[in-house]
Parts: C-alpha cells; structure tokens; sequence
C-alpha cells in the first residue's frame, strides 16, 4: 500500500486557470493627434488578444506605447498578451510600469500578482492579491487567486480563510463555478489532515456541479486515506467516465484493485495509466507505472497468483 501514497503527489487534476483582466484604456493628457493613433492601435490590440493573435496584439499595444508612453492600459493589457503567451518576465515588466503610471488600476495588481504566481513567487503574488483587496475587499478573484498562492506556500489556513470570504460574500461574479472554491478549499482541509471537512467539500462541489471531474477524483484521493477503498474505486471510475484520459485516476484506482486482490483489472488500469502518461509525454511517470506492472505480474508469475479481476 506504500506505493499508492506515494501515488497521491497529484491531488488536483485539473490546474486551476487563474482570472485574468483587461484593462480600459485611460485619458491621457498629450496631443490629440496621439492620443487617437494610440486608441486605434490599442482598441486593435485588444481584438488580437482576443482572437489569440499575440504577436500581433503585442505589435499593437507597443506602438500605442510608443505614441504613449503613459497609455498605462496598453502597458497593462500587454502584460496581459505575455500571460497568455506564457512570457512571464516581460508581464512583470509591463505591469509593473501600469501601475507607477496608474497605481490605481487594480486589474495591473491582480495581472501581476499572476505572472509572479507563474514563476513561483507566490509571496509576492500575495503582495499583489493584497493590494488588490485593500482597494476592494470583496474582490473575489484577488481572493480566490491568493487562496491558490497560499495554498502553494502551505498556508492552508489562510487559503481557507480566503475560500471562507468568496462563500460568504452574496455579491460575488455571478459566472463564477462556486464549485471551484469548494475544491480548492476541499484540498486545504485534506492537506491540513481535516478529512471529514475535505469531503464535505468535494462533496458539495459534486452536487454543484455532477459533471466536475476533479471533483470526484479529489474526494476519491479521500476515501482511500480514510480507507474506504470501495467509495475511492466508484469516485476513481467516476472521474475516468467524465474525463476518460485522466492518467491519475487509472494510476490510483489500479493500485486500489491491486490492494484488493482484483490483478487483472488492476494490471488494464496500470496498462491505461502507462498510455495516458505516454501520450501527455510524462515519461517519467510512464516508466514509473511500467515498472509498477512488471512488478505485479512478476510477483503472479512467481506466487502463482491467478489474475482476477
């Protein structure tokens, strides 16, 4: 059964994205004639981003720029373009510029705040949800982002207490999945070792929402710790019906079988988990469970098991 613990490094399936924000653009004092080449080219740069055309939207924003160089919002919304292109080092750069230039745009704060969680400074990216929710305390995605930064740092009861605030505030985003929150604090609850509390939660997020994969996996990495293997194997094909090529789930339900003497079926769904980590190009993880099988059907071969499943 070690090995299955082993196996319970990735709680969460499903990376939790984020909220990312536009900025308006500001009236700026320069001359006329600037100001609106400048909001051609940002208001053409905010259709490339949205269409997913970065290198051209960052082209946009960088000639507003430079007709601008206080166009804090081309500053920012290009911030935003290199977040979605994965450039983090340059996000920093520019967000950092919107707010000297604007230190009352919250949107550069939260935009920030990202790409320091993307690098993994996830202190820092507390500094920025903070000074986000100084300007406004109920800013739910300044909250349930430094809820995932506290998580990281294993700050679990501060991530609580920020999952706590988003429930408790009736005028959060109407098209924000409440059922995230109550995953992402069900987690908290698991790694501060409150089980019971953790269920409830990922319990509470399937009745939210029946079709939350991660839902159903995290409440499954639950029930195995508390030892109710048959609740962790329905939960395990659960998330494998909703989200067929989930390499984690065939992981630990196989190893649940093979804890419960059902080999054959244990050995298909190490076998899937293997192709699933191949597939995602997690070699490492694919020879980890190859060398899994191998050992189990050694062990049948030499005890003289038969493999049932």
């Amino acid at each position: 059964m070690n090995s299955f613990y082993r196996f319970l490094f990735s709680i969460g399936i499903v990376v939790t994205v984020l909220f990312l924000s536009f900025s308006p653009p500001m009236k700026i004092a320069t001359a006329n004639s600037d100001i609106g080449s400048a909001k051609k080219f940002f208001t053409v740069g905010i259709a490339n981003t949205e269409n997913k055309n970065y290198e051209q939207a960052v082209g946009n924003f960088t000639k507003a720029i430079e007709l601008n160089s206080n166009f804090a919002s081309a500053y920012s919304n290009r911030c935003l373009v290199y977040l979605q292109w994965g450039k983090y080092e340059q996000a920093i750069a520019d967000c950092t510029e919107a707010i000297k230039i604007n230190p009352e745009n919250i949107e550069a704060n939260l935009n920030l705040g990202l790409a320091y969680y993307e690098i993994g400074n996830y202190q820092q990216a507390i500094v920025e949800y903070t000074q986000v929710l100084n300007q406004n305390h109920n800013d739910f995605r300044a909250l349930y982002n430094r809820g995932l930064a506290n998580f990281e740092l294993n700050n679990y009861q501060e991530a609580i207490a920020d999952y706590n605030l988003i429930l408790a505030n009736t005028q959060q985003d109407a098209n924000f999945n409440q059922a995230d929150i109550y995953n992402e604090r069900g987690l908290a609850y698991l790694m501060s070792k409150n089980m019971h509390k953790a269920k409830a939660d990922f319990s509470y997020a399937i009745y939210m929402d029946a079709g939350n994969s991660r839902a159903y996996y995290n409440r499954g990495c639950v029930c195995s710790k508390m030892g109710n293997i048959k609740a962790a194997i329905a939960d395990f094909s659960k998330t494998l019906k909703l989200n067929p090529h989930e390499a984690q789930a065939y992981l630990n339900r196989g190893l649940l079988r093979q804890e419960s003497g059902l080999y054959q079926t244990a050995i298909q769904d190490l076998q899937a988990a293997a192709k699933c980590f191949c597939d995602r190009g997690n070699m490492s993880a694919y020879h980890h469970t190859q060398a899994l099988i191998n050992g189990l059907q050694k062990w049948l071969l030499s005890s003289n098991q038969t493999a049932i499943g």
